[in-house]
């Protein structure tokens, strides 16, 4: 995945949830990481996420096999909500 890959992505996730702001350091885990990681599989771990809940996902919900038990609204540590 390239770096527009990663970009194309998060602004999807800003879009789908209006309201929250990525945080820098989100953007920069991303750009860190997304050469090794698979558009495709990226994105379609994304829309899933979409569908079946109603917060944004966590770096590690998408682009890490995680097994997504952790605590809940873990989300704002990688967001903010707008005012």
């Amino acid at each position: 995945m390239t770096k527009l890959d990663a970009f194309k992505l998060l602004n999807i996730i800003e879009r789908v949830y209006p309201l929250v702001i990525i945080k820098s350091d989100t953007v920069q885990r991303w750009m860190a990481s997304c050469e090794m990681m698979d558009y495709g599989l990226v994105l379609k771990k994304l829309v899933l996420h979409m569908r079946e809940k109603p917060y944004p996902p966590t770096f590690d919900e998408i682009l890490i096999n995680s097994s997504g038990n952790g605590s809940y609204f873990v989300w704002m540590d990688e967001y903010s909500i707008k005012d």
